[in-house]
């Protein structure tokens, strides 16, 4: 799924129309498949598509709240840096950190126990993410860490590992931290789950930014390009769970 994501995404998905329309640029077929990969690239690159894109993901997650009667707090793992030089080895990513960050904000607010979830995407990584992510909230946050989910590969694998994990804790009820768009389909996998969840989430876009004309929103810019592909992958990734779970509870693997 993950290489298949790649091409089907851009830049690489204008690309490839692109060059496949050079390659049959004779025929009628090409110029019109050169067209569209050009303009799935601007469009793509567009401030004012990928904020929309965002925009409505994020309103789905709801507005932000007062933290609600939970039991403990859950962070889901956003990625990482592989082998950053500065740190001798793996490290978080911006969207782990961030997610951290307001984890440590709402453990500090609410006194509430901590888990953080995420496990080796790919076999060969030394170490979790939800390690990772550990290491940063107790030694640069100070915010203790009670439990660590390190078996999920994915978003519906961080959900039934990290309910199956609290429920021997007989802990039913949490705070969920993740980005805003990236909440709808967190939700959906938890909702698969015993675990009830109230979603306080990380904003990587103002709600200014998603409504109203702004003429600079037609200049492209690379920026735009990466809120689009992340807009992307959330509906991408909510769209193959549908067809993978379906409706049924999750269970164990996959």
């Amino acid at each position: 799924m993950h290489t298949l994501e790649l091409l089907l995404m851009p830049p690489a998905s204008g690309l490839i129309l692109t060059l496949l329309g050079l390659a049959l640029w004779r025929r009628g077929v090409g110029r019109l498949l050169v067209l569209l990969g050009l303009g799935s690239l601007y469009l793509a690159s567009l401030p004012m598509v990928s904020h929309a894109l965002v925009g409505g993901l994020q309103q789905r997650a709801g507005a932000v709240a007062k933290a609600p009667q939970a039991e403990a707090i859950v962070v889901l793992a956003g990625g990482r840096r592989s082998n950053a030089p500065e740190y001798g080895g793996d490290t978080v990513n911006r969207y782990s950190l961030a997610r951290a960050r307001y984890g440590a904000v709402l453990q500090r607010r609410t006194g509430l126990p901590l888990l953080v979830s995420g496990g080796r995407v790919e076999g060969d990584e030394p170490r979790s993410e939800a390690a990772l992510m550990a290491d940063v909230l107790e030694a640069e946050f100070g915010v203790p860490v009670r439990w660590r989910e390190e078996e999920s590969r994915n978003t519906c694998e961080n959900a039934f590992y990290t309910a199956r994990l609290l429920a021997a804790e007989g802990i039913g009820e949490a705070i969920l931290v993740t980005h805003a768009l990236h909440v709808p389909r967190a939700r959906w996998c938890f909702r698969r789950t015993p675990l009830q969840i109230r979603a306080i989430p990380v904003y990587c876009s103002r709600p200014q930014e998603e409504t109203g004309f702004d003429w600079r929103g037609l200049i492209p810019q690379a920026q735009a390009m990466e809120r689009t592909r992340f807009a992307l992958h959330e509906y991408l990734g909510l769209a193959w769970y549908r067809v993978r779970y379906g409706d049924r509870p999750l269970g164990g693997g996959g």
